[in-house]
């Protein structure tokens, strides 16, 4: 859902956001300024199929940075980069033009070996300009868009609007949860990869449940159109 059609569709509920005066002709400037003020405050969702919920106002990232909400290279973890091998088979050849530069007598298959087994210690205790390469390697990982389909196991709870969704529900209270009929799927069955919260309420009721116990929170059917709500705002 664009940035604009959000701010519509909460203006259908009735939802105190600020607005431009006429939404249909305001600049996008005006119109990402009334988003960044609406996120701050106001959750929409989009119920798909087998009530999936999606972030309304979620934008794809464009960087590992976003998806995973890195600051620095220093928050990738170990275990993710020994998942990844765009990140270890770098770090494994500076490990092996580390081991020339120290025995340039070494045999190539010894170096191998040596790389295969030993580079996690080394990348582990790298300092000066070892360090320093391999953080170039992260960054460069990092600065790059993030492969959904490679780097599900970190990417689905954050990376796209049915992760962000589901990442935001395993934090809510219970109270909240239990009114709107709202349960949190971690793997449908063994070895599922659908990690998703679903809303078992129909929308109409969930809506009217959140208006009336003052919630910031309101949910759209996948595709429907948002007149249907102009007609009768719940708020």
């Amino acid at each position: 859902m664009d940035r604009r059609t959000f701010l519509k569709t909460l203006a259908s509920f009735g939802a105190s956001i600020a607005l431009p005066i006429d939404l249909a002709t305001a600049s996008q400037d005006e119109v990402d300024e009334a988003w960044i003020e609406a996120a701050r405050t106001w959750d929409l969702f989009v119920v798909g199929e087998y009530r999936t919920l999606w972030y309304a106002n979620f934008e794809e990232p464009t960087t590992r940075y976003e998806a995973y909400g890195f600051c620095e290279v220093s928050d990738v973890s170990e275990s993710i980069v020994e998942r990844h091998c765009d990140m270890y088979e770098p770090i494994q050849q500076l490990y092996r033009d580390h081991l020339r530069k120290q025995d340039p007598a070494l045999e190539a298959a010894v170096i191998d070996e040596l790389a295969d087994v030993n580079w996690l210690e080394w990348y582990r205790e790298a300092k000066g300009s070892d360090q320093s390469a391999i953080e170039s390697i992260l960054d460069s990982w990092l600065c790059d868009a993030p492969d959904p389909c490679q780097e599900w196991e970190d990417y689905y709870a954050n990376g796209d609007a049915q992760g962000a969704a589901y990442t935001r529900f395993q934090r809510e209270d219970s109270e909240l949860m239990d009114a709107l009929g709202i349960v949190v799927i971690e793997g449908d069955c063994p070895g599922s990869s659908y990690f998703a919260a679903q809303l078992h309420t129909p929308v109409e009721e969930a809506n009217r449940i959140a208006a009336e116990r003052g919630w910031s929170i309101r949910f759209v059917y996948e595709g429907e159109d948002i007149v249907r709500y102009d007609r009768k705002p719940v708020v």
